[in-house]
């Protein structure tokens, strides 16, 4: 049974906030261990950005919040992680990272098993079925040079984070992401900056800012 927060931005409100804390309950907060896998091209987990998380989620109370370089570090810690939290950044290079430290089918096992996952923009977009979205819109990004977009599959949802902003940036993404649902019979979740999915089991409910 899925256990999934799916988000544009970090805690970036109250109720968001208590939605993580509802995916992981209930745990003693003094024992539990948060585990943040790590999404830089250069500073790794000395990125500002990722230690900020970092105290954020230990401001929630919780002791032990590691940070997670697939790369370098030991994985093991995913299969003991009380919950795991997929970072956002670059998508492509999330997804090559991943592919190659074979972590797509280990995080959709811990995924489905249950284990509390928190996909934050593009760690969101990966709990999805694959990248094919965004290798239409941005070929650009690829940087990467990937060929299949295949991503963990934790989720049948797609989602397109942080709408509202890059519509602004782009009056024509609408359409774009339009003409894509009906070329491809699939169907796209639009977030805004301040909104999530919580998916528990077979429920799935929107979060929003309060009084929004």
């Amino acid at each position: 049974m899925s256990n999934l927060l799916l988000s544009s931005r970090a805690f970036c409100h109250v109720t968001l906030t208590h939605a993580f804390l509802a995916l992981v309950s209930p745990v003693d907060r003094t024992t539990a261990k948060i585990v943040i896998i790590v999404n830089s091209v250069n500073n790794g987990k000395k990125h500002p950005k990722m230690l900020e998380l970092q105290q954020t989620v230990r401001r929630l109370g919780f002791v032990d919040v590691q940070l997670l370089d697939v790369l370098t570090d030991d994985l093991t810690v995913l299969d003991t992680a009380t919950a795991i939290i997929l970072n956002g950044g670059y998508e492509f290079l999330l997804l090559k990272n991943l592919r190659q430290m074979h972590l797509l089918q280990r995080l959709r096992q811990l995924a489905l098993a249950g284990k509390p996952i928190y996909g934050i923009s593009a760690g969101a977009i990966l709990l999805g079925p694959d990248l094919d979205l965004y290798a239409q819109l941005y070929p650009e990004d690829n940087t990467e040079r990937l060929t299949t977009t295949t991503a963990i599959g934790a989720t049948t949802i797609r989602i397109y984070p942080h709408y509202e902003v890059h519509c602004e940036f782009n009056p024509q993404l609408p359409q774009l992401i339009a003409d894509w649902e009906r070329q491809t019979g699939a169907s796209v979740t639009r977030l805004t900056n301040d909104q999530g999915l919580l998916l528990q089991g077979s429920r799935v409910q929107l979060i929003e800012r309060s009084g929004s």
